[in-house]
């Protein structure tokens, strides 16, 4: 495994709480646009075996994105919605603090970016994946009748 270099290790330390907030500040609704139109290059990214144990986060958060856009989920914060665009966005891009292509360290920064939205955006994330089971439930009981 390759260890990162000292202009690596430099990058490493700026994501953190503090980037992830601000960037997240500078978030807007043709970004949200955006996160959802690239869904193709989110996917093919997070099927890369480095990705899979938070592929089912990720999906969440996508799929919350996507219900919010649409309009059919309504109940989260305009911060937990930045933070959550901020964090697709950032996974897409390959040439974010440190490019994607360096082996094993490219996906760090991704990582730590998303650990940190997870933190910040958890209990929204959690209201949205109930609200998700109940509509899931309620489909389920109208085709029943």
């Amino acid at each position: 495994m390759k260890t990162p270099n000292k202009k690596q290790n430099k990058a490493m330390k700026k994501v953190d709480q503090t980037y992830v907030e601000e960037q997240s500040s500078k978030i807007s609704e043709e970004d949200h646009e955006q996160a959802i139109n690239r869904k193709d290059e989110l996917f093919a990214k997070i099927n890369h075996p480095n990705w899979k144990k938070y592929r089912e986060k990720i999906m969440l958060l996508f799929n919350m994105l996507k219900d919010i856009k649409q309009k059919h989920y309504s109940k989260t914060p305009w911060k937990t919605l930045a933070s959550a665009i901020f964090a697709i966005l950032y996974i897409i891009n390959p040439l974010d603090i440190v490019p994607d292509f360096i082996p094993f360290i490219g996906y760090l920064d991704d990582i730590t970016v998303l650990t940190f939205v997870l933190k910040m955006v958890g209990d929204d994330l959690t209201e949205y994946e109930a609200w998700k089971a109940d509509q899931k439930e309620e489909n389920h009981r109208e085709i029943e009748i």
